[in-house]
């Protein structure tokens, strides 16, 4: 082997050596450089519309640069959330994936409280004061239906009668809107109004009766009024003295 390829081939191996070790110096120092953060990640499958739990995730640590911008770095700010999309085992957790209480972005069905229903009854612009209750508000509902009695003669009487049916109910929706800014809209007759609101099972039974068979109306509360208050039904016949004169 001649001296020119011995010189050569050293030559190589030196330029070779040296580009090799500034690359791992360079490598080196940019690890150094590098932040890292914790983040959320799923111990395991989650279907859509599941409530999560602490086992079903983890944190691990992520290089700062290749972290989602909506990824959840705390485990607490994610678990009794409820899923909105299923979540593969080992995805970072992000927060359009998860819906928490009163979020009102992710729809209906997660703004309604536990242990209570949604339940949507028609309104006009007198039964929902001028279109001017709002997601939000607290109202009552009374309604004003027809009896009828049977009288001791064996004849039916009727009557018109106003019941308080539920008090304070929590308004979730005024047609399809949930936020409060936004209020009523289509008030122009292009489609039939109505309230969302929120009720126990049992409630829901009482309202659904009172909207199909009588006229119902709302009546506004202030936000700080909690009070309960015991009403007497009240009827058209008390209102008209016999001899015609109110």
């Amino acid at each position: 082997m001649s001296k020119k390829i011995i010189l050569l081939t050293l030559l190589l191996t030196i330029i070779t050596s040296a580009a090799v070790y500034l690359y791992l110096e360079n490598y080196k120092a940019s690890m150094t450089n590098r932040e890292y953060v914790q983040v959320v990640v799923t111990n395991q499958t989650i279907p859509n519309r599941e409530r999560i739990t602490q086992d079903m995730l983890k944190t691990v640590t992520v290089d700062r640069e290749y972290v989602h911008p909506n990824a959840f770095r705390n485990v607490k700010d994610v678990v009794g959330g409820i899923s909105t999309t299923r979540i593969a085992k080992g995805d970072e957790v992000l927060r359009d994936y998860v819906a928490s209480s009163n979020d009102i972005e992710k729809g209906l069905a997660f703004v309604v409280p536990e242990d209570m229903r949604a339940i949507t009854v028609p309104v006009n612009e007198i039964s929902a004061l001028n279109y001017m209750v709002r997601p939000g508000d607290m109202v009552d509902v009374i309604v004003t239906i027809t009896l009828q009695q049977q009288q001791p003669d064996g004849s039916t009487k009727s009557f018109e009668q106003s019941n308080y049916v539920l008090q304070k109910v929590f308004v979730l929706a005024t047609n399809d809107n949930l936020g409060y800014d936004n209020g009523f809209v289509n008030q122009d007759g292009s489609r039939r109004n109505t309230v969302t609101l929120a009720v126990y099972p049992d409630h829901a039974l009482t309202l659904a009766l009172a909207a199909d068979y009588g006229t119902i109306r709302l009546l506004l509360r202030n936000p700080a009024d909690d009070r309960v208050t015991s009403i007497m039904p009240a009827r058209l016949e008390n209102f008209v003295r016999e001899d015609g004169i109110r």
